[in-house]
């Protein structure tokens, strides 16, 4: 009986052992799902902090090279060591702010980057950048250094011009039709100083404009004309300061070269025998006649400084003057190439001064074959008329006269400068067509029905028909009298800018 009433005692003991059981395991089970979220919590912030540190580093990366881009083309663009360190600071400023790297979505948020630069003295940045992904931010930051490289040229003459630059003014520009390839250039701050009159594609070009008036007050264009050029304002558009004074400066030494005079010399008479019975008198009483029948070719070895009253070039004849190895000046009083052809073979270079009358008549080759570093025609008479040159080779200066510079059907390869208040470029039936840089710091310049590959630099330029076209190209500057526009030293991208390591704050 003992027995039967102990094991009814233990009635319900089961369940309780059961109920303990579950106990434990559901207090198993709370703990082990608390450290799995714990754990899951961890790792997701620690991928989030991970996450921020790569998106900032990214931001960073990609800021520095937007800057590194951009000031490797403001050395391209800016003369002056100033006017490229201001260019730098407003590329800098311009990166504040949110980054431009899309990041995508990630687990549910959209990770950011932002930027802020410093300045820590005149050559010195930093860009820090802050990544932020759910709440978790990590900043890093980058130095780096922007130096200027002295542009050499040469001598000290022509100041390197922008890239790509076709056409630089510091006043108003008028495009009535035709084409114009290149970047432009222009300091006007006139209401419609850049006036699109007829209907030319521009849509290939930038037009630098200063930052001193807006685009709209600058742009005046017929109402349905949609071919604008990408528009950028700067601070100093053409380095005016720079270049324009430059080449004023360029006039005045141009100037003192032509009245150099001293010590030129007037050659004897020279008689060209052709037999006993027939002579012709080539230089005479100071003249250099080459019209005669009897005589196609005429050769003139200098070897000094000489003066003539006039030279003379008649149809079909052929007039050569060889420097002899020197670097020599003529200086004649009036110059007439009528369908003939004036060279300058050998080694040196000629300078030919014409104080007074200049003609030419088509068809005119003035050194064809050869290039523009052997002859220098500096004009100072009154009519500085080069029309129809069916060809020239050689670097033009045009000084102190009050007529109009007129190239008329003439192609001129080689630099140009005038002080001339107005220079037209025209052409006829085709003709016409330069590689030339085109100076005229306080002209106004017509291009009409002819080309020019290279640069115009003037005061003002009007650019009249759709027969005209302006197109950029690089001149050679070799033996311009007063340095070319090459530079001496062509600096690596990380002479410009160079940065350090990125580091974690």
């Amino acid at each position: 009986m003992g027995i039967k009433q102990l094991r009814e005692d233990e009635k319900g003991s089961g369940l309780v052992l059961t109920l303990m059981v579950l106990l434990v395991l559901s207090v198993l089970g709370v703990s082990i799902g608390t450290l799995a979220l714990g754990s899951y919590r961890l790792s997701a912030a620690n991928r989030d902090d991970t996450s921020a540190y790569y998106v900032a580093e990214a931001g960073a990366v990609a800021a520095y090279e937007e800057i590194q881009g951009e000031v490797l083309s403001a050395y391209e663009n800016n003369a002056t060591e100033g006017s490229f360190y201001n260019h730098v600071s407003s590329i800098v400023t311009a990166q504040n702010g949110q980054s431009s790297v899309d990041f995508g979505e990630q687990f549910g948020t959209e990770p950011t980057a932002t930027i802020a630069t410093a300045q820590k003295d005149a050559k010195t940045y930093t860009v820090t950048s802050t990544g932020e992904v759910d709440g978790k931010e990590r900043t890093v930051t980058k130095q780096f250094t922007v130096n200027w490289v002295e542009k050499n040229t040469g001598d000290g003459g022509l100041p390197i011009l922008p890239a790509n630059g076709t056409l630089i003014t510091q006043g108003n520009i008028k495009i009535s039709g035709g084409t114009l390839q290149g970047d432009i250039y222009t300091d006007s701050v006139k209401n419609g100083g850049f006036t699109i009159a007829g209907w030319p594609d521009l849509k290939s070009n930038t037009l630098f404009y200063s930052n001193k008036i807006t685009a709209e007050k600058l742009l005046k264009y017929p109402k349905d004309y949609v071919d604008f050029p990408k528009l950028v304002a700067k601070d100093n558009v053409s380095d005016s300061e720079s270049y324009f004074q430059v080449y004023t400066s360029l006039l005045k030494n141009a100037t003192i070269l032509s009245e150099t005079t001293s010590g030129f010399k007037k050659l004897p008479d020279k008689t060209i025998e052709y037999d006993k019975s027939n002579s012709y008198k080539v230089l005479d009483n100071g003249n250099l006649f080459l019209n005669n029948w009897m005589l196609d070719t005429y050769k003139l070895e200098v070897t000094d400084n000489i003066v003539f009253n006039k030279i003379m070039v008649g149809e079909g004849k052929t007039l050569t003057i060889d420097p002899m190895g020197g670097n020599h000046t003529i200086l004649v009083d009036d110059l007439s190439v009528m369908s003939g052809t004036l060279n300058i073979v050998g080694e040196g270079t000629i300078t030919m001064v014409v104080t007074g009358k200049m003609a030419f008549n088509h068809p005119s080759y003035i050194n064809d074959p050869g290039t523009s570093d052997q002859l220098v025609l500096i004009y100072k008479g009154p009519t500085p008329n080069f029309n129809s040159i069916t060809k020239m080779n050689a670097h033009v200066i045009v000084l102190g006269n009050k007529g109009p510079v007129n190239i008329n059907g003439s192609t001129i390869n080689g630099v140009v400068l005038t002080d001339n208040q107005n220079v037209n470029v025209t052409g006829y039936n085709g003709e016409g067509s330069s590689n030339m840089m085109l100076i005229a710091p306080n002209g106004n310049v017509t291009l009409s029905n002819a080309a020019i590959n290279g640069t115009v630099i003037a005061e003002k330029f009007e650019m009249a028909n759709d027969g005209a076209s302006l197109a950029y190209a690089a001149i050679d500057t070799t033996g311009f009298p007063f340095g070319s526009a090459a530079p001496a030293a062509d600096p690596e991208p990380e002479d410009i800018i160079s940065s350090e390591p990125i580091i974690e704050n």
